[in-house]
C-alpha cells in the first residue's frame, strides 16, 4: 500500500509539478485555440473523450483542467462517466462539458484505479447526482478507507486555493469478470492481476469495439513512473498483452490519444525492453544506477516521452522486484 506520509506527499507533488511543466514545454504555444477548453472528442458513436494531454485544446492548469482522459459512454437513457478527473473543480468542468453535449443524466461512474488524478472528481458528480453509483475494484475501496483518500487529496489539491476537494469513496465494488448493462450499453469488466496497481479495472465495450485502459497504458509517458512502487512490472507486461488479446478497434489510454492496437503494442515493447534490460544488468552485477544510464542510451527513441529523465525510479523498482524474485 502507498505510504501516505508527508514525505510521500511532497515527492508525489514534485513529480506532478515536473509532469505539468514538461507538458507545457511540449505543448503548442497556441493554448487558447478554443473558446471552451478541454472539449469532448468523439471516439465512436457512443464514446467521447477529453484528451487532457492535448494542450492545444486543454491548457495546463491542473487545478482546473484534467491531465488525464475523462470519458463518457452515451447510453440510451443516460451517461456513463469514466475517471472524472483530479479535483472538485475538474469534475465540475467535466460535467459542464457533458451537459453541453446531452441532456441525459449521469447514471454511473467508473474509477479505474487509486491514483488521484483519475477519480477525485467523484465529488462533483455526487454534488449533482447524489444517488449515482460509483464502481471501482474492491481493493481500491479498501485502500481509500485505509488512508489513501486523504493522501491523494493532499498530494494533488493540497496547494490549490479555492474550495477544497473531498474524496468520495466508490460504493459499487468490483473484482473483474462482471458483465454489466447500463443505459442499454454492455460493459465487460476485466482485472488482469497486479499490474500498474494491484486493482486496475480494464473496461471493454463490445458494441463499440473499445477498451478503456486506465493507468495501465499511458502515452507518451514512461509507464508507472508516477508511483513505481505501486506497480508489479511483470504483471503490467502480462496485463498489457491481455488487453491486446481483446482485439478491440480502439484503445483509450489513461493519458494520451486513443488509437488502435498499435498503442498498447508500443507500451508492451517499451516495458519488455525496460524489464529485459534491467534483468540483464542485474545478472551482470550492475547497480540500478548503472542500468538506468545504459537503458537511457538503449531506449533513446523514447527520450521525448514524459518523465523519461526520471526513468531511474522505474528501474530501481524493477531491480528490487527482480531481487525479491531471486531470493
Amino acid at each position: 500500500m502507498l505510504n501516505s506520509t508527508p514525505g510521500s506527499t511532497r515527492i508525489f507533488s514534485a513529480a506532478l509539478s515536473r509532469f505539468a511543466v514538461s507538458l507545457s514545454l511540449l505543448a503548442s504555444p497556441s493554448l487558447d485555440a478554443r473558446e471552451s477548453p478541454c472539449p469532448f472528442e468523439p471516439v465512436s458513436a457512443r464514446i467521447h473523450v477529453i484528451v487532457g494531454s492535448d494542450h492545444e485544446t486543454c491548457p495546463v492548469k491542473p487545478a482546473e483542467h484534467p491531465l488525464t482522459n475523462p470519458a463518457i459512454i452515451v447510453g440510451d437513457t443516460g451517461v456513463i462517466l469514466i475517471d472524472p478527473g483530479s479535483s472538485l473543480q475538474v469534475g465540475r468542468m467535466v460535467l459542464e462539458r457533458v451537459q453541453a453535449m446531452t441532456d441525459k443524466p449521469v447514471l454511473a461512474v467508473f474509477n479505474s484505479h487509486i491514483h488521484g488524478l483519475y477519480w477525485l472528481g467523484n465529488q462533483a458528480v455526487r454534488e449533482q447526482y447524489p444517488e449515482v453509483p460509483i464502481y471501482a475494484h474492491q481493493r481500491m475501496i479498501t485502500r481509500i478507507r485505509q488512508g489513501e483518500g486523504d493522501f491523494w487529496v493532499n498530494a494533488i489539491t493540497g496547494d490549490h486555493g479555492g474550495e477544497r476537494t473531498e474524496f468520495i469513496v466508490p460504493d459499487q465494488p468490483l473484482r473483474g469478470g462482471e458483465a454489466l448493462k447500463i443505459a442499454g450499453v454492455g460493459i465487460k469488466v476485466h482485472h488482469f492481476g497486479h499490474a500498474h496497481t494491484d486493482h486496475d479495472l480494464i473496461l471493454e465495450v463490445p458494441s463499440e469495439s473499445a477498451v478503456f485502459l486506465g493507468g495501465l497504458v499511458v502515452e507518451p509517458e514512461v509507464p508507472s513512473q508516477g508511483v513505481p512502487r505501486d506497480a508489479d512490472f511483470q504483471g503490467q507486461i502480462a496485463a498489457t498483452a491481455q488487453t491486446i488479446e481483446l482485439g478491440a478497434d480502439t484503445y483509450i489510454p489513461g493519458r494520451g490519444q486513443p488509437a488502435g492496437t498499435a498503442l498498447p503494442q508500443r507500451a508492451l515493447r517499451f516495458l519488455k525492453a525496460l524489464h529485459e534490460g534491467t534483468v540483464s544488468g542485474y545478472d551482470a552485477g550492475f547497480t540500478d544506477f548503472e542500468i538506468t544510464r545504459k537503458l537511457k542510451d538503449q531506449l533513446a527513441e523514447y527520450q521525448r516521452w514524459y518523465d523519461f529523465t526520471e526513468l531511474g525510479g522505474v528501474v530501481s523498482q524493477m531491480f528490487l522486484q527482480i531481487e525479491q524474485e531471486r531470493f
